[in-house]
């Protein structure tokens, strides 16, 4: 049973597993990227049934560019091709915010001007937010905050791209792979961790409310002895 006071504010996924999953599919790794969009859309809808206020999802390291130029260049179109009217829409009647965090560099301006438009027609709304990390690195995030911070730690954190945004309270990565990859490694300091074996395009509502769950049995001490 799941204790929805102890839920937790700020919930980050990697969605990891995409590739592996549609070569099990007998299928080539776009379509598990594909399907992977698809589950996006039912987490964000159960996270936000839930009054979750912030959902942070790492879509594209700075490190994936390193992957084949033909599916680096399918993400861009897949992610662009979903930035659109119908998008705006569905985030509007729920009520959810809508978030881009991630550098600019080496993404096209068409793509840069799609993350503008939702943020702008959504920025109103005081649901859940909803955070897509695209062109993003932990490591990046806290070097580039330190040529801003006068070197005092709460200074830093105020210039990293996440200002404005709480502390990671549960980090759940699916795909059966137990590593953050770069991920919010500042702000996941003293998240609850959940690596999930199932793949992302697999994963379901119920798998979410299962690690939820497992979240809610925890005894989180920020170093402290109770």
């Amino acid at each position: 049973m799941l204790n929805k006071k102890l839920l937790p504010k700020h919930i980050a996924i990697i969605m990891d597993g995409n590739g592996r999953w549609a070569k099990k599919q007998n299928k080539k790794r776009t379509f598990g990227h594909k399907k992977g969009v698809e589950v996006i859309k039912n987490i964000t809808n159960e996270a936000n049934k839930l009054n979750i206020k912030y959902l942070s999802l790492f879509a594209f390291s700075t490190e994936n560019w390193k992957r084949p130029k033909q599916e680096v260049n399918y993400l861009m179109r897949l992610l662009e091709n979903n930035l659109n009217n119908k998008l705006i829409k569905s985030l509007n009647e729920q009520n959810i915010r809508f978030r881009w965090i991630g550098f600019k560099n080496h993404l096209k301006n068409s793509l840069i001007k799609k993350f503008t438009i939702v943020e702008k027609s959504t920025s109103n709304n005081k649901g859940l937010s909803l955070c897509i990390y695209f062109n993003y690195g932990g490591m990046q995030d806290i070097y580039q905050a330190s040529k801003y911070s006068n070197k005092d730690l709460n200074d830093l954190e105020k210039h990293l791209l996440t200002k404005d945004i709480p502390p990671v309270d549960l980090l759940i990565r699916t795909g059966n792979e137990k590593r953050i990859s770069n991920f919010l490694i500042w702000q996941s300091a003293y998240a609850e961790i959940v690596f999930d074996k199932t793949y992302w395009p697999a994963y379901t509502g119920q798998r979410f409310i299962n690690n939820l769950i497992d979240y809610t049995k925890r005894d989180r001490r920020f170093g402290k002895i109770y």
